[in-house]
């Protein structure tokens, strides 16, 4: 196996950046870590997803990955500023590159986000954006059950309802674009895109942050000379139960997996990476 990307997430959630990544780069080897046994991140502190990513990082420099992607919008949004200054690889989140990105589309005037209740308490979207394009209205709105009922997988019709009301101030708010700030919510995509023809009477457009992270990401990897042509060979680690795992990962991304457990304590502190 050549050196892999390394790419996490508290959960399934990872699951549609790591679709994005298969779709574009099917050579890349990749390791996938979900943190389950802390999932959701989105009710966790700062320092709490500070330490848990340190601990992933660790497990990642053992498992020799070439470059990170951050699957999880709420690390990008809370810990990623401050990882990015003490390990030297390349690190993607999701957010940057898409408030990069729909910045420069001139038909978006008012965006919305949906997002955990960690992303939105930190005005990262909305920050970035105006970083970029200050003339963009941005309203973000947190859904804070939407991962565990993701997770869960409770009935169609409860998830459905959850969906309306979260996403009811962002239709109010007359926005064009919706970004899905949580990398769960793309997995109900279709959901998501029914609700808001239903209510808005119009299309509007849905960013799937997967997309840009991917790609600059990729386009980092060609420019410094590191990309290698793998297997394709993808391993999952879960810090949480393996076999539950395995099995809703299966149901989500449509093909057969199998993980292994993980205990992140005995990893330590990151050492080789460090600046």
């Amino acid at each position: 196996m050549n050196s892999p990307i390394g790419l996490f997430d508290s959960g399934l959630g990872g699951l549609t950046i790591l679709k994005e990544l298969i779709k574009v780069a099917p050579y890349e080897d990749i390791v996938y870590v979900a943190d389950t046994i802390h999932m959701p991140y989105g009710n966790r502190s700062v320092q709490e997803i500070v330490g848990y990513m340190k601990q992933i990082l660790s497990f990642l420099e053992k498992m020799n990955v070439k470059a990170i992607l951050v699957a999880c919008n709420t690390s990008s949004a809370l810990a990623l500023n401050y990882i990015k200054n003490i390990i030297s690889l390349p690190i993607t989140g999701l957010i940057e590159p898409t408030a990069k990105k729909i910045s420069q589309e001139k038909c978006i005037k008012r965006v919305g986000v949906l997002a955990t209740r960690a992303t939105t308490s930190s005005l990262a979207y909305t920050l970035a954006i105006k970083r970029y394009n200050p003339d963009i209205q941005v309203v973000e709105k947190s859904a804070p059950l939407l991962v565990p009922f993701i997770e869960n997988r409770v009935k169609r019709e409860v998830l459905i309802k959850a969906l309306t009301i979260y996403l009811e101030p962002l239709i109010n708010a007359e926005i064009d674009t919706l970004i899905l700030g949580c990398s769960h919510y793309p997995l109900y995509l279709e959901e998501i895109s029914s609700i808001l023809l239903e209510k808005y009477k119009k299309e509007i457009s849905i960013v799937d942050p997967a997309i840009y992270a991917v790609e600059e990401l990729l386009t980092e990897l060609k420019n410094i000379g590191i990309t290698e042509r793998g297997t394709g060979e993808v391993r999952f680690f879960t810090t949480g139960d393996a076999y539950e795992f395995s099995e809703k990962a299966t149901v989500f991304i449509n093909r057969p997996i199998k993980a292994k457990h993980i205990n992140l304590r005995e990893e330590g502190e990151i050492k080789i990476w460090r600046k």
